[in-house]
């Protein structure tokens, strides 16, 4: 008996996150809702998305707009963006927040690696932000 009550446990706990998480990153949250945008905190990240600690409760499938913001800026040197806009996805909610999944942009630009602070950024944008991240000696990110 206790073995099929293990195998249960087992199979409804199943995480079928693509990627690996790191707790805690250096990276805040805003988002427009109608009111002035407050910093959000981002409780874990990776880098197919990320966990945002948040009273707002979106429906799954929601499309939000999202600015990662560092919070470690002053160690950022002029190479680096301090923040980007991202397109993301609700996949989860629970009382705590809500998980998203990135969806980058189409690039457009012909240079995808700088990006504009107002516009959601590609996917080469979004994994070089990620990877300095890493760099900087903030929570590694798995590259994509």
């Amino acid at each position: 008996m206790n073995s099929v009550i293990n195998l249960i446990k087992k199979l409804s706990s199943y995480d079928n996150r693509q990627s690996q998480r790191r707790q805690a990153p250096m990276l805040v949250a805003y988002y427009w809702d109608g009111a002035t945008p407050m910093a959000h905190k981002i409780q874990d990240i990776s880098s197919s998305g990320f966990y945002l600690l948040t009273k707002e409760r979106w429906l799954p499938g929601t499309i939000v707009t999202m600015t990662l913001q560092r919070t470690d800026n002053s160690n950022i040197d002029s190479e680096t963006q301090p923040h980007i806009a991202v397109m993301s996805k609700v996949i989860r909610l629970d009382e705590n927040g809500v998980g998203f999944a990135f969806i980058p942009a189409e690039t457009t630009s012909t240079d995808p690696t700088r990006p504009s602070a107002s516009r959601p950024v590609g996917k080469k944008a979004l994994s070089r932000f990620l990877e300095q991240l890493k760099l900087d000696k903030g929570n590694a990110v798995a590259g994509f």
